[in-house]
């Protein structure tokens, strides 16, 4: 069909806000057709190109697609992710969605949804008092999302274009305990906690990752633990990230530690559990952060979280000199970026070396750097 026999035009009209919308319709054999609004005219000429293109090619008769909500395309879309992501993974995706997402932008069309839409949902979770952090999280979980409804055909195009987000990082300031303080603590709770925690201080393991050691990820031998899986509130997993795999170095004091809980274990065989009432099941993560909680009151010591003690054995291994590549190895972080952008302010500047060699190279006193360091 020709389109001489067909009329796609708009009408603007005038809200009260002062915007104006652009209502794209169509006539053709005399069937009239409203195809919706747009919010500029580019998006209303780039509609009617559409419209005049189907028109071209006959498909402008087949029977529209029904419009999908984002409710309902998220329950779709949660039952396939079900299938690829750690239950813990799960349950962040739907607390996200239920709390922060769907409130707002779930009843709407999916392809009614714009950037601007977007934006207005993203400040409105910063002027809530949300976190950084959770609005990044909470775009990016319905980006990944919407962006799916791309790849399935559900929209032409993403709504999330040009989107400004806060950043997700932004420096904290660390409450770290000191070496008193972890002694009073370690003082105050009792057996497994109290190897457990040492572990955690001493080796900078997560606690899932502690709660999910075997004795025979404990190498004596060479002086290391084997980081292989995590337990958590949902059960047996494996590492948060693939670099959350590996071998963290211990000291001498820390498997002194360890061998004299080992001994008085009772089935401590390859497969045993270390951190267990049983040496089977593993010690449940909220009893072991209510003892941290009673162990910190009894020893007189500030509420901090559990995780303050990974901080206190990144501090102490940065104040001993350790390079930043070794730390973020140890401490299992995907980058070294990571690293850095959490601990870089407990780095000490110690830059009046340098600028005593730098003087030296540029006065002539030496000739090369390495001279003077030989010195």
């Amino acid at each position: 069909m020709g389109r001489s026999m067909a009329t796609v035009y708009w009408e603007a009209k005038l809200l009260k806000d002062g915007s104006k919308r652009y209502y794209v319709r169509s006539k053709v054999r005399d069937v009239r057709r409203s195809h919706g609004s747009c919010r500029t005219l580019s998006e209303a000429r780039t509609l009617r190109g559409n419209i005049l293109k189907s028109i071209a090619d006959g498909s402008y008769w087949e029977t529209p697609k029904e419009p999908v909500s984002l409710h309902d395309f998220y329950l779709q879309w949660i039952k396939s992710k079900s299938k690829n992501v750690k239950p813990g993974t799960l349950t962040d995706y739907e607390l996200t969605f239920r709390l922060h997402i769907l409130p707002t932008l779930g009843d709407k069309s999916l392809s009614r949804i714009t950037p601007g839409d977007v934006q207005t949902w993203v400040n409105s979770l910063s002027d809530k008092g949300l976190s950084p952090s959770s609005v990044n999280k909470a775009y990016r979980y319905f980006r990944n999302c919407v962006n799916n409804a791309v790849d399935t055909d559900i929209i032409d195009r993403s709504p999330c274009r040009g989107i400004m987000v806060p950043p997700a990082f932004q420096q904290v300031e660390l409450d770290i305990l000191s070496l008193d303080e972890v002694s009073r603590v370690l003082d105050a709770s009792q057996e497994p906690d109290k190897t457990l925690f040492s572990v955690l201080a001493f080796s900078g393991l997560r606690l899932g990752e502690g709660l999910g050691l075997k004795w025979r990820d404990i190498d004596f031998e060479n002086q290391c633990i084997r980081v292989e899986r995590a337990y958590g509130r949902y059960g047996w997993s494996t590492p948060k990230t693939k670099s959350s795999r590996r071998a963290v170095p211990i000291s001498q004091t820390l498997a002194a530690i360890l061998r004299e809980y080992q001994a008085v274990c009772d089935g401590s065989t390859p497969e045993g559990v270390v951190f267990s009432h049983d040496g089977t099941a593993p010690l449940d993560p909220s009893n072991v952060r209510r003892d941290f909680n009673s162990a910190l009151e009894d020893a007189g010591v500030r509420h901090v979280s559990l995780n303050s003690l990974r901080h206190f054995y990144a501090s102490n291994m940065i104040a001993s000199g350790c390079s930043i590549k070794f730390l973020q190895n140890s401490l299992g972080h995907s980058t070294a970026t990571l690293t850095l952008n959490t601990y870089s302010h407990l780095i000490p500047e110690s830059g009046g070396e340098s600028v005593t060699r730098f003087d030296a190279l540029i006065s002539g006193t030496v000739t090369s750097i390495s001279e003077k360091k030989s010195r």
